[in-house]
């Protein structure tokens, strides 16, 4: 049980090392940092599930990528945040399992080099299992996407959206919000 406590310790230090944690936060398994050349910051008391991948492989020579992770967000399994210039993940934000952030789509049509957009995930957003959002997308305050969608375009402050691509199906009014 002590070399388990140990390697945990271990790994979490790792991990931080590149990472600018605000807070405690916690990290269960393993986290990936693909082409590290980007920063993270991730606020007090997130929690990092198994398999969670950054990659900064789409931002352009010479540039930072950030991401931002906002207090008491809890990110699921495998989820995959593919970042070339900056997503910003708000506070109190629960993401499933199997989500992929695309910020950037690596080519433009063509051939040529793709260009990043930001991603925006303001407070209180939740996230269903295997969506695909998109770059230049913004999920507003308190709206909840549905299992499966890919978010092509921005969701409006308390809305519930689903489908491919996610559509606002319905509105969450006054205290039914969360």
């Amino acid at each position: 049980m002590q070399i388990k406590k140990a390697l945990g310790h271990i790994r979490g230090f790792m991990f931080r090392r590149r990472v600018n944690a605000l807070g405690r936060i916690k990290v269960y398994g393993k986290v990936k940092i693909k082409h590290p050349v980007g920063r993270i910051t991730i606020g007090n008391r997130v929690t990092l599930h198994p398999n969670v991948v950054f990659d900064f492989e789409a931002a352009p020579p010479g540039t930072t990528p950030e991401v931002t992770i906002g207090e008491r967000t809890a990110i699921g399994d495998r989820t995959e945040i593919h970042c070339g210039h900056k997503v910003t993940i708000g506070k109190q934000v629960a993401i499933s399992w199997d989500v992929i952030f695309l910020e950037s789509d690596y080519h433009s049509v063509g051939g040529g080099e793709g260009v990043p957009r930001p991603i925006i995930i303001e407070d209180g957003v939740w996230i269903g299992a295997r969506c695909i959002i998109l770059k230049g997308v913004t999920i507003g305050k308190n709206s909840v996407i549905g299992a499966g969608s890919v978010v092509t375009k921005s969701i409006p402050a308390n809305s519930i959206a689903a489908g491919n691509p996610a559509r606002v199906i319905r509105t969450i009014e006054g205290e039914a919000a969360h």
